[in-house]
């Protein structure tokens, strides 16, 4: 009996087409938000706003060591994808 295996290329397409342009809106976001927060020193100065400082420090080392990782998964798509196709193109 042969293995079947089952694979909607188009949902792996798209999947990682979305993780691609979600880890670069997050990135810049980020960015924004950090420079924004630290340009306002000058208007927004209280305890509160060191506090949001800190709790933006907080969340920057889930950011980047998310940022750092996902790269690998990006690619990892990229060739899932490649040798899919390859497949498909062989099977026809």
């Amino acid at each position: 009996m042969a293995d079947k295996v089952q694979v909607d290329l188009d949902e792996l397409i798209e999947f990682r087409a979305h993780l691609v342009a979600f880890n670069q809106l997050l990135s810049d976001e980020y960015r924004r938000m950090k420079n924004h927060w630290y340009n306002m020193n000058e208007v927004w100065n209280d305890a509160k706003y060191y506090e949001f400082g800190e709790a933006l420090e907080d969340v920057a080392k889930g950011i980047d060591r998310y940022l750092q990782v996902t790269p690998d998964h990006e690619q990892h798509l990229y060739n899932l994808i490649d040798r899919i196709r390859a497949v498909l193109d062989t099977a026809i």
